[in-house]
């Protein structure tokens, strides 16, 4: 092995004789990677740091400008395949300053739940990718043999397998950046048993709350050790603030020295940021700076159904509403009716007053007439006081009848109401039959069903987040609360989970239309939908 390096050594002299003066560590450089693209850290990150589902880019300018070398990119896919899994396929490229390192990477992580919230997860990233000399300003002597070009135009498989530990919010991992790798084109294995890059690494993550407006942020940091090949072992710290608007990063790497960065999240989807890093080791102070750039798209269903501005109305509101002004409507109705009936009434008993004093004036005036018309004069004004009588009599039962006539009408409108929800309901369920017989998807994004959870009712619940301590799960209500949102939960046994809804409905169409317009305004962050069958 000692040889061997001696060539490497040589090569540096005759064909980089314009490269950087200090030897760059042959890993991938990948420490500051915090938010996207964790998967190159350890591949357990693909399950809760690469923002699932995603597609990100991670590039790195080693002490010197954009389009010099030697840079790191990496390209990469990934996305959760269910709560306890993820998968990821990139693109990645490495200048480790001797060779040009080009190909891709496929990730599979998965996670095993114990109780007491601990979790163990294992993950491998499998590399192909062909080495290269990375100066090609050198073109040697076919007839010169120069053993270490053996490895150079060669075609090499890397495993990368990872493990992690973890209980609430922390967590003790370990990876090894080339466990097992072979080089096709020598049929032996590429590196030695002592050129293996080992990574150690220990976190806490700590939720916080911000400010208005910045939801499910936390603080995490990070130290981890690294041993590399003829090296010094790598100490480093990483701490970052993430958020769903922004995040911001700062580390510390015993070789690289002190980094700083930041990044924003815009329309929902576009992830934006950048990093710095200085050199603080006597042998690179005196180096440029170097920087990384990180632009990633979160993919989600895009909403293409027309928005109400500030709230959307489904029928049922709407048919309330409707109930709501008819009884509005009827009652005033009603009132104006009683208004009318005692201003009538008012009418005819001032009318019969008139008509009593009128009598008593015609009575003292007509003292001396004849007995006769007196009578004729008691008889009108029995008459009146009849007539009256029947005018209140009908009066009252056509008020009566009135009003049992709207109760009829109230109660003929909530019956149709129930009908048309049942209606509704009925034509949902054939919905979803025809799309499971039909073998798709129930519904867009993630779902989930259960036949039936005791204290649960039936029907489609719009789920926010799921948590497996309380602790968490309560921080993230009274978050919701202060919105506005009176979020609710259930526990699932067999997943040992705490589910969070924002809202139960009774049909699967009503449950997408609050996912598809964010819950009304209320709630931008990504939600899915859980059925209950039957209770």
């Amino acid at each position: 092995m000692d040889k061997k390096y001696a060539i490497y050594a040589i090569l540096f002299a005759i064909f980089f004789t314009h490269a950087q003066e200090v030897a760059l560590p042959t890993d991938l450089r990948q420490h500051n990677l915090n938010e996207f693209n964790s998967s190159l850290f350890n591949p357990v990150f693909s399950l809760d740091r690469n923002n699932p589902q995603s597609i990100a880019w991670w590039s790195r300018y080693q002490w010197q400008t954009i389009d010099a070398d030697p840079t790191s990119i990496f390209l990469n896919y990934s996305r959760k395949i269910n709560a306890q899994s993820s998968i990821g396929v990139g693109f990645v490229q490495n200048n480790t300053g001797v060779f040009l390192n080009t190909g891709g990477v496929l990730n599979y992580a998965y996670a095993f739940n114990f109780d007491n919230n601990m979790q163990l997860s294992v993950g491998l990233n499998v590399f192909g990718f062909s080495s290269e000399i990375a100066d090609d300003r050198y073109n040697p002597d076919p007839d010169i043999l120069i053993p270490q070009l053996e490895v150079s135009n060669a075609f090499i498989m890397q495993f990368a397998p990872g493990v992690r530990f973890s209980i609430d919010g922390f967590s003790v991992g370990f990876t090894a950046e080339n466990l097992f790798d072979y080089n096709f084109s020598t049929n032996k294995s590429y590196s030695e048993t002592n050129e293996k890059i080992y990574l150690g690494m220990v976190d806490y993550q700590f939720p916080l709350t911000l400010f208005s407006g910045v939801d499910n942020a936390y603080l995490r940091p990070l130290l981890y050790v690294k041993s590399v090949p003829y090296g010094d072992t790598q100490v480093g710290l990483n701490a970052l603030l993430s958020s769903n608007k922004f995040w911001l990063q700062g580390g510390y790497n015993s070789f690289y020295g002190l980094s700083g960065g930041l990044g924003g999240r815009f329309f929902k989807h576009l992830s934006l940021g950048a990093l710095i890093e200085y050199g603080t080791d006597a042998d690179i102070k005196d180096q440029d700076p170097s920087f990384e750039i990180i632009a990633a798209y979160t993919l989600g269903s895009p909403d293409d159904r027309k928005k109400v501005v500030g709230f959307d109305v489904d029928e049922e509101q709407e048919a309330l509403a409707k109930l709501q002004k008819e009884n509005l409507s009827e009652e005033e109705d009603r009132k104006a009716e009683e208004v009318k009936m005692k201003e009538d009434l008012t009418k005819a008993e001032a009318l019969a007053e008139q008509n009593a004093n009128k009598k008593t004036k015609k009575q003292k005036r007509v003292r001396g007439k004849k007995k006769r018309a007196l009578a004729e004069e008691l008889r009108v004004a029995e008459e009146l006081a009849a007539a009256k009588r029947l005018k209140e009599k009908q009066e009252a039962e056509a008020m009566a009848k009135a009003v049992q006539m709207k109760e009829q009408q109230r109660l003929d409108s909530i019956n149709n109401m129930e009908l048309a929800l049942a209606k509704k309901i009925q034509e949902d369920l054939d919905r979803i039959a025809a799309r499971k017989k039909a073998g798709k998807s129930v519904t867009q994004g993630h779902y989930e069903e259960v036949d039936k959870l005791q204290g649960q009712k039936a029907g489609f619940y719009l789920i926010g987040n799921v948590y497996g301590t309380s602790r968490y799960r309560d921080i993230f209500i009274q978050n919701l609360d202060k919105k506005g949102i009176e979020a609710k939960f259930f526990h699932l046994e067999k997943t040992n989970w705490d589910y969070v809804y924002l809202e139960r409905f009774d049909t699967l169409i009503d449950a997408e239309a609050a996912r598809d317009n964010d819950f009304n305004g209320k709630y931008s962050e990504k939600t899915w939908i859980f059925r209950i069958i039957g209770e």
